[in-house]
């Protein structure tokens, strides 16, 4: 009787220990994944930190709703063009073509845990898949992830397990934040918004863009710096005179000297 007594909270001892290692696992397999995954949006949100404050003085940027019918729930695309060090991806990382940055849909339709549709936020590019044989994967026809869209664009993923992505626009003159942008003027902020799997607040992160002064020449400094080369230029003639006239000196006393 003892005996079964003593294996059966043995038994329960293991099993407690047991369920306390799996949870252990569980837990800790739970919060890697979740590092990961910020990470990756770490990653990303520096990356359009880079492209955004140093975008050069060519670069214009033209964000697009799919929808345009309802453009605050449409999908949307940011296309930046004339910035060569934009994303620097692909065989080409410099490159004058544009880039769109976009969502692509899970090609399995897989859904989170609130039943929203996983996408995969994307950029496109056009050389960013040689189309002739360079000893580099060539574009071709397939299925899934890597298949070309509705307009022949193909897209290369950048974050998975996105479940919304908003671009915004500030408009300093107005003080107004727009969805779409077609002005060749840049905006004073950029503002991205990333919703995640299983989340439901979104990530939010606001980019300043460069501001471009051009600054005339003064007239006052310009008159003033060519005063002071005349001056300098000046005071050596002057040097140069009073060195040939202590030769002529120097030469008469010679000539005393010759007459003793």
């Amino acid at each position: 009787m003892e005996v079964v007594i003593a294996l059966t909270i043995l038994g329960m001892i293991t099993g407690t220990l047991f369920s306390i290692i799996q949870g252990s696992v569980r837990a800790a397999s739970q919060v890697e994944q979740l590092q990961r995954e910020n990470d990756s949006i770490n990653r990303f949100l520096d990356i359009c930190r880079k492209a955004f404050t140093t975008l050069p003085s060519t670069a214009t940027l033209t964000l697009t709703a799919l929808d345009p019918n309802n453009p605050t729930s449409s999908g949307q695309e940011l296309t930046i063009s004339g910035s060569t060090h934009c994303f620097s991806f692909g065989i080409n990382p410099i490159s004058y073509e544009d880039t769109i940055l976009g969502l692509r849909p899970d090609p399995n339709g897989a859904t989170d845990a609130n039943g929203l549709l996983l996408q995969y936020l994307s950029l496109s590019r056009d050389d960013l898949i040689p189309q002739s044989d360079s000893g580099m994967a060539l574009r071709q026809e397939t299925s899934g992830l890597s298949a070309p869209d509705e307009q022949g664009r193909y897209w290369m993923p950048l974050l998975p397990d996105v479940v919304q992505l908003k671009w915004r626009f500030y408009k300093e003159d107005d003080d107004t934040w727009l969805e779409e942008w077609d002005d060749s003027e840049w905006p004073a902020l950029i503002e991205v918004q990333l919703v995640m799997k299983d989340r439901t607040t979104p990530i939010r992160m606001v980019y300043s863009v460069p501001t471009i002064t051009i600054i005339a020449a003064s007239t006052r400094s310009s008159s003033t710096s060519t005063s002071s080369a005349n001056q300098s230029t000046q005071s050596n003639q002057n040097n140069r005179g009073g060195g040939n006239q202590a030769g002529g000196r120097g030469e008469q006393d010679g000539g005393g000297e010759e007459k003793k």
